[in-house]
């Protein structure tokens, strides 16, 4: 009896890290990418990324605005997550939070803020680069039927 216990033990306790181990190794899934180019030559790269794992009726998302120059070197980037509630009738955004990421010395952060309305999570970050500030706003927005753009 001792010896069936123990064997049941140790397979729960085998399918919990198993389990554990692989929703940590999912890598979050872009939903999309597009490329705003400036008159500078500079570019922005916008993604909207979402984990591979969801619960139903709520939904995590972020987008990434990344600012790189003509060389294809990432300066900066403002990201935002939002977390979303959906049931195919209506969605909301219930919050949102925002980082700043310096990637080149010669940016440096000045402030981020975070916000959401609507269906639409926020976040706007401001650095400065080669003499002027730059500020950027990312956002993420949820449908209905719980599809983020």
């Amino acid at each position: 009896m001792k010896k069936c216990i123990s064997i049941l033990i140790s397979l729960v306790m085998l399918f919990s890290v198993s389990v554990s181990s692989f929703a940590a190794e999912q890598p979050d899934k872009l939903v999309s990418r597009t490329i705003e180019v400036l008159d500078n030559g500079d570019y922005i790269v916008r993604e909207v990324y979402e984990p591979a794992i969801q619960p139903r009726s709520s939904k995590t998302g972020s987008a990434v605005e990344t600012y790189t120059n003509a060389a294809g070197s990432a300066i900066w980037a403002v990201k935002v997550t939002g977390t979303f509630t959906y049931n195919g009738s209506t969605s909301s955004a219930t919050s949102s939070s925002v980082s700043v990421e310096i990637y080149n010395s010669g940016a440096s952060f000045i402030s981020k803020n975070a916000s959401y309305s609507d269906n639409t999570a926020r976040g706007t970050g401001s650095v400065k680069y080669s003499g002027y500030t730059a500020t950027r706003t990312a956002s993420v927005s949820c449908d209905k039927n719980g599809n983020l753009y």
